[in-house]
């Protein structure tokens, strides 16, 4: 019978290279738009950010929907400026490159050693539609059986659908599977409402590197 492994994508499997707030403070400034960037600190953490409402839209609706949400951050972090502005495409480009992101330490030779122990991998996110090409230039979408995001399947976590369809897109049953992210309540809570097994990547989780997954993967 087949495994598998879901993992989730930001703060899991890679992350940002320079904080964000010294990124829009500085492409701010590039386009004429003063902000400090604990200011924009902050501002950006009391702004919820997720997918947009999903239900009743298409899959093609989607990716539009999902820009014109991060436009909504970028004018609460910096203002109408530079939300209404080139200031925002900078920024939207700059977060779909490879320059923006790395991938976190152990993570790509982990799932490599999942994989050649038969594991089929898939990527259950609820970042927006620039996530494939991004993995693509990281040189991690490869990795993958099943990348499941809101605009390929019209589901989000921390719905339970999310992970059922991440698991239909494996061809693996519930009891087969091991989920790893790397926040509780939106992430991990929701995968185990599921009825999945779910680790914690980082420090104080049950998967504090992603050296340890191995021992992990011998459970299931």
């Amino acid at each position: 019978m087949e495994r598998g492994l879901l993992t989730d994508a930001v703060g899991t499997l890679i992350g940002v290279r320079e904080a964000v707030p010294e990124v829009y403070a500085r492409l701010a400034a590039r386009h004429g738009v003063s902000a400090e960037p604990g200011e924009i600190a902050s501002r950006l953490r009391g702004i919820a950010i997720g997918p947009p409402p999903l239900e009743g839209l298409a899959p093609a609706e989607i990716p539009e929907r999902e820009r014109e949400g991060w436009r909504e951050v970028v004018r609460a972090a910096l203002g109408d400026e530079a939300a209404d502005g080139t200031c925002f495409d900078a920024l939207w480009e700059h977060y779909a490159g490879p320059g923006a992101w790395r991938t976190l330490a152990g993570a790509e030779a982990a799932l490599r050693g999942a994989r050649s122990r038969g594991f089929r991998l898939g990527l259950l996110s609820n970042m927006d539609s620039r996530l494939p090409a991004l993995l693509e230039s990281l040189g991690l979408a490869r990795l993958f059986d099943a990348i499941v995001l809101p605009s390929t399947h019209v589901v989000a976590k921390p719905d339970p659908a999310a992970f059922l369809a991440a698991l239909d897109a494996l061809g693996v049953s519930i009891g087969r599977a091991l989920y790893v992210g790397d926040r509780e309540r939106d992430c991990l809570e929701a995968a185990r409402d599921a009825g999945l097994t779910a680790l914690r990547y980082g420090p104080g989780g049950e998967l504090p590197s992603w050296d340890r997954l191995a021992g992990r993967l011998d459970t299931l």
